[in-house]
């Protein structure tokens, strides 16, 4: 009996070692170390992605995927690849924190967005975690209210009806003024002080308002710095501008004319302009002696073309006039001392028809 039993003893071990029909490799995931970061960026608007991560070259498992969650560990988003995940904005998600991890797996329950990755099941490994700090950046919103168009004539020209954005963030807030190249005019610290600015007094050109917030600790923010130097943390809304027309008629040289009403046409010739003109539109104005409007010639030659023998006899005015859009009363009846709008008028050239 006790032969028998050592026997079926030795059978018994030779068939649990024997495993011929089974050549099925198992595969144990490793996800390794998860090398970058951490990252901390600023919310503000502006895009911020993570770059310069690497995977472990030893990590293992048939399938794998990039993890990233919030702070409790819910599920965020699952980026599959590298530059997926390169490819994720972290300032639309506000202010908080991310975890990334990378996971190595062969099979896996609970591997979705909405999910923690606390609750995943099956055959897997995550890395470590790398985080994304999103701190609380400034953003300056939408500066509302319409462009402006002032005329320099020494009134003085106040802007109204700008609004800031109620949404924009930022501990610290200013008006920023500046030229059309950036350069900074001034700094109104709050909507009164930028109402109470004459831009009047800066001559022609166009400045640009901005809505500024900022944390502390910015640099650059002086009149006669360029707001493309400044240094910190801040936001820029978009502008508002502000064109400040500033029409010139100038000198006009030439004549006086004296002409004799014979019936033989009379035109003027050599008048000149002295070449400080300026403003966006232009015209000839013919006038009588006492500034009714005669005729507008647009040129000079339309203007060297008039007969002034037809006019019979009397005294005639000629004007150089230079203006913008919207001028009212420059019409042939008018008075020229009832123009309105934007617009300057040269002296005056005599035309004396005997």
């Amino acid at each position: 009996m006790k032969k028998i039993f050592l026997t079926l003893m030795v059978v018994s071990l030779a068939f649990v070692g024997c495993d011929s029909d089974d050549d099925t490799v198992s595969i144990t995931p490793d996800a390794g170390v998860l090398s970058g970061g951490p990252f901390t960026i600023l919310v503000d608007g502006t895009p911020d992605m993570v770059s310069g991560i690497t995977t472990d070259p030893e990590a293992v498992g048939t399938n794998s995927s990039f993890i990233i969650t919030d702070a409790d560990g819910s599920i965020l988003g699952l980026p599959p690849t590298l530059e997926a995940l390169e490819g994720v904005d972290f300032d639309g998600a506000g202010v908080g924190s991310c975890a990334i991890y990378y996971l190595r797996y062969e099979t896996i329950t609970g591997l979705e967005a909405g999910s923690n990755i606390n609750d995943l099941s099956g055959s897997f490994d995550t890395s470590n975690s790398i985080i994304v700090t999103r701190d609380q950046g400034a953003n300056a919103g939408v500066l509302s209210g319409e462009n402006f168009v002032f005329c320099v004539d020494g009134t003085p020209d106040m802007v109204s009806g700008i609004t800031t954005d109620p949404n924009a963030v930022g501990t610290n807030r200013s008006f920023v003024i500046t030229d059309a190249d950036g350069n900074i005019l001034g700094v109104p610290p709050g909507i009164a002080e930028l109402e109470g600015v004459d831009f009047d007094g800066a001559g022609a050109g166009v400045c640009l308002i901005w809505y500024l917030r900022y944390e502390d600790g910015l640099t650059g923010l002086t009149a006669g710095e360029n707001v493309s130097d400044l240094e910190g943390v801040f936001s820029f809304s978009n502008s508002i501008s502000v064109t400040r027309n500033e029409p010139i008629g100038g000198t006009i040289a030439g004549g006086p004319f004296t002409f004799v009403i014979d019936g033989t046409p009379d035109m003027v010739s050599g008048i000149t302009l002295d070449g400080t003109q300026q403003g966006s539109l232009s015209t000839w104005v013919i006038t009588d002696d006492a500034g009714n409007v005669l005729g507008a010639p647009p040129t000079l030659e339309a203007l060297e073309g008039v007969d002034f023998d037809g006019a019979g006899a009397g005294v005639c005015l000629i004007w150089y006039l230079r203006y913008e859009e919207g001028i009212q009363g420059l019409e042939v009846g008018q008075n020229a001392a009832d123009l309105e709008g934007c617009f300057s008028l040269s002296n005056s050239i005599s035309v004396t028809r005997n």
